[in-house]
C-alpha cells in the first residue's frame, strides 16, 4: 500500500509539474508576444534617449522591489508548514518596508538626477518608483499562487496586466508624452496585475501580526534577499555604468538591446522558474529522484535557450531594423553578443533553484556575489577603453564559465559530475550552434544581393534563416531523439486531443 502512494503521490507531481511548465510556457508566451508588439511600436514612437532616461532608473526600482520582497517568496515555497499567519507576516512586511522605501527614494530623487546630469529624472524618479509600492501589495498572494503550483491563474494575470498596460502605454506614446509613455505603461501593468493576483488567491490579510513569526521569516529570507539583491546588480550593473562613462544615446541602445535579450531569455527562464524550487523542494533533499529532476530541468533548459538565443542573434541583423526602425541598428552588435551570454542564464538560473530547494542559500548568495566580483572586475578593465562591445564580450563569456563554476558548488547537493552537466547540455549548444551557422551560410548566399539589405526586402533573409533553422533544430533532434523532446511532443500532443475531445 506505501509503494503505491508513493508512486501515485510521484505521478502527482509530475502531472502538476508539466502542467506546471505547459501553463508557464503558454502564458509566458503570452505575455512576450504582447510585451514584444508593444514594444515595437513604443520603439518606433519614443527616441533613444527616452529609453535612455527610463533605463537609468530600473536598477533602483528593482532593488527596491528585491528588499520589499526580501526572499519571502521562496521561503514560502521551500517551508514545509505554511498557514495564513506566514502569508499575512509577508503582506504587512512588504507594504511596510516598500513604503519607507519610497519616502527614501522620493528625497534622493534630485541627487539621482544630478549623478546622472539629468535635471528631468527628479520628477520622473518619484513617479516612476510607485511601481514598487503598488507590487508590494500583491507579494503575499502571488506567494500564495506560486506555492500552491497555480501557474494557470498566475501567468492569467499576466498576460492581461501586458495586454491593458501595452494599450495605456502606446495611448501614451502616441499623444507625446516621450518618456512618460513607458512610466504610465509599467505603473498600469503594476497595478492590474496585483489586482488579478488578488482575485485568484482565497487569501485575505488581517491585523494581527506575530512579530516573532515575522522576524523568523525574514530571518529566513535575508540570505535569498541578498543574492536577489547581488543578481540585479549583476543584471543592471552595466546599464547604470554605461549611463556614467557613455553618453545618453548609447545607454538607448544598450538598453533596447538589453530589453530584447531578456524578453527571449525571460520567457524561457520563466517556464522553469515557476515550478523548479517548489518540485526541487518537494522531491527531497539528497535524493536519486531529485537528482533526476533536476537533470531533466537541466536538458530542458538547454533545449530551449541555446537554440532561442542563437536563433535571435542569427536574426538581428534584419530583425532589428525591420521591427523597430533603421535608428536602432546600432545595437545589433550588442544584442548578439548579448544574446550569446543569455543563452546560459536560464542553465544556470536551474542551479540557483537547486541551491534554495536544498535549503542552501548561503551557497547561492556566495556564488552571486563572486559573480558580481567578476563583472565588476570586467567593467573596471573596459568601460574606461571607450569601446563597449568588448565589455559586453568579457560579460558574455563570464557566463559560460560560471556553469562550470556552478556545477561544482551544487556536485555535493545533488551528486551530479562535470561529465554528467555537460552531457546534458553539450549536444543542446553543438545543434544550436551547427543551426545557427549552417542558416546563416545557406540564407546569406541565397539572398546575397545587396537589395535584400534595405527596406522590406530584408523580410525575405529573415523568414529564410527562421525557416531553415527551425528545420535544422528539428532534424537534429529527430536523430539525436532526447528524453525531453519525446516527453513534450507527447504532453503536447495530449493536450490538443484534450482539447479536440472537449470541442
Amino acid at each position: 500500500m506505501e509503494s503505491k502512494n508513493i508512486g501515485r503521490g510521484s505521478s502527482d507531481l509530475k502531472d502538476r509539474t508539466a502542467s506546471g511548465l505547459f501553463w508557464s510556457a503558454f502564458g509566458n508566451g503570452a505575455q512576450q508576444i504582447v510585451t514584444m508588439l508593444t514594444g515595437i511600436a513604443l520603439a518606433r514612437l519614443l527616441r533613444v534617449e527616452d529609453y535612455g532616461l527610463v533605463a537609468l532608473l530600473t536598477v533602483f526600482s528593482i532593488i527596491a522591489g528585491n528588499l520589499q520582497e526580501s526572499g519571502l517568496t521562496s521561503v514560502l515555497a521551500v517551508r514545509k508548514e505554511v498557514d495564513g499567519r506566514h502569508f499575512n507576516a509577508v503582506f504587512w512586511f512588504s507594504v511596510c518596508v516598500s513604503g519607507i522605501l519610497y519616502a527614501m527614494l522620493f528625497l534622493a530623487a534630485p541627487l539621482i538626477a544630478a549623478f546622472n546630469h539629468a535635471e528631468e529624472l527628479t520628477l520622473l524618479a518619484r513617479v516612476s518608483f510607485l511601481g514598487f509600492f503598488i507590487s508590494s501589495f500583491g507579494t503575499a498572494p502571488a506567494a500564495w499562487l506560486f506555492r500552491h503550483l497555480m501557474v494557470r491563474e498566475k501567468t492569467s494575470s499576466q498576460v492581461a496586466a501586458s495586454m491593458i498596460s501595452g494599450v495605456v502605454g502606446l495611448a501614451a506614446a502616441a499623444a507625446g508624452c516621450g518618456c512618460w509613455a513607458l512610466v504610465a505603461m509599467d505603473l498600469t501593468y503594476k497595478l492590474i496585475y496585483t489586482s488579478m493576483v488578488w482575485h485568484f488567491c482565497p487569501w485575505r490579510p488581517s491585523l494581527s501580526v506575530s512579530h516573532r513569526l515575522w522576524m523568523g521569516m525574514v530571518g529566513s529570507g535575508s540570505r535569498i534577499l541578498l543574492a536577489n539583491v547581488l543578481t540585479t546588480l549583476n543584471n543592471q550593473l552595466l546599464q547604470g555604468v554605461l549611463g556614467h562613462y557613455f553618453p545618453l544615446k548609447q545607454v538607448g541602445y544598450y538598453s533596447q538591446a538589453n530589453k530584447w535579450t531578456l524578453l527571449s531569455s525571460g520567457l524561457l527562464s520563466g517556464m522553469t522558474s515557476s515550478v523548479a524550487q517548489p518540485v526541487l523542494a518537494t522531491v527531497g533533499v539528497n535524493s536519486d529522484r531529485q537528482t533526476r529532476v533536476f537533470r531533466k530541468m537541466l536538458r530542458f533548459s538547454a533545449f530551449t535557450s541555446f537554440p532561442a538565443m542563437a536563433g535571435l542573434a542569427l536574426v538581428a541583423p534584419e530583425f532589428i531594423p525591420l521591427a523597430i526602425g533603421d535608428k536602432w541598428a546600432a545595437c545589433v552588435p550588442y544584442l548578439m553578443v548579448l544574446c550569446a551570454g543569455g543563452a546560459f542564464v536560464m542553465v544556470n538560473g536551474v542551479f540557483t533553484h537547486l541551491m534554495i530547494a536544498c535549503g542552501c542559500p548561503g551557497l547561492s548568495l556566495r556564488s552571486t556575489a563572486t559573480f558580481l566580483v567578476c563583472q565588476v572586475l570586467l567593467v573596471v578593465f573596459f568601460a574606461t577603453q571607450g569601446d563597449m562591445l568588448p565589455l559586453l564580450v568579457g560579460i558574455a563569456l563570464l557566463q559560460p564559465v560560471w556553469m562550470l563554476v556552478l556545477t561544482a558548488l551544487c556536485r555535493r547537493l545533488v551528486g551530479i559530475s562535470l561529465r554528467s552537466v555537460l552531457a546534458d547540455t553539450l549536444p543542446f549548444l553543438s545543434a544550436a550552434l551547427l543551426m545557427a551557422g549552417i542558416s546563416g551560410w545557406a540564407v546569406g548566399k541565397l539572398f546575397c544581393d545587396s537589395v535584400f539589405h534595405a527596406g522590406w526586402w530584408r523580410l525575405a533573409p529573415l523568414l529564410g534563416k527562421m525557416f531553415v533553422a527551425v528545420g535544422i533544430y528539428g532534424m537534429v533532434m529527430k536523430v539525436y531523439h532526447p528524453d525531453v523532446f519525446t516527453e513534450g511532443m507527447e504532453f503536447l500532443k495530449g493536450k490538443l486531443l484534450k482539447t479536440a475531445a472537449k470541442q
